[in-house]
């Protein structure tokens, strides 16, 4: 009876090693789902040009009351006079000026005169014109980010009771529908009223 007992122990062993030997393979199927959970570097970089292109802002229109205008020189030659007119933004906002202003000529009193007006492109073409914030005053030489318009007439085809002379200019910018009143420097006489408005540029005429 107990030389039985020892084949029976053997027996039991085996069978024990064999379950310590299958139980490892369980184990190892669940280590992979950690890695299926965190795909986070591939997340962070669709994101990163979506904050980029946000932060990226263009000039847009002027916006109503934000310029100063005035009269920066006049000239005359061959019977032509020629005033050039200045603007400056006077806001915080980097905005663009494009076209030609419109302008009415007004008696001391701001009453309506004859004015009839065309557009002047044969000393340069429209184009928008960047007026930042910030700059310096009307006048001051050498100052950048203002623009410039040319207004012309002829003041030597007339009788003094054919011209018209004007003692402010109301003047409207194009895009943004800025009206302020302008004071005339030479009190010119416009013969019939009638006047050429040069497109707005970054730069006087020459």
């Amino acid at each position: 009876m107990r030389r039985a007992l020892v084949p029976t122990l053997l027996l039991a062993s085996a069978s024990l090693l064999a379950a310590c030997g299958s139980s490892s393979p369980s184990e190892t199927v669940i280590e992979p789902t950690p890695f299926q959970a965190t795909p986070t570097p591939e997340s962070t970089q669709t994101t990163a040009p979506a904050t980029t292109a946000a932060s990226a802002t263009a000039s847009g229109p002027c916006m109503p009351g934000q310029f100063e205008v005035d009269i920066l020189n006049t000239q005359g030659a061959a019977g032509t006079i020629y005033a050039t007119f200045e603007i400056r933004n006077s806001s915080t906002s980097d905005c663009t000026e494009d076209g030609y202003a419109k302008l009415q000529m007004l008696s001391s009193g701001g009453g309506l005169l004859n004015t009839s007006w065309s557009n002047d492109n044969t000393m340069a073409s429209p184009s928008p014109t960047d007026l930042p914030p910030g700059t310096q005053p009307l006048g001051a030489a050498g100052a950048t980010g203002h623009g410039y318009f040319l207004v012309s007439w002829t003041d030597a085809t007339c009788t003094a009771a054919q011209a018209v002379q004007p003692k402010l200019w109301q003047v409207m910018l194009p895009t943004s529908h800025f009206q302020t009143n302008v004071t005339d420097i030479d009190s010119s006489m416009v013969c019939g009223g009638a006047i050429k408005v040069g497109p707005i540029k970054s730069a006087p005429y020459t």
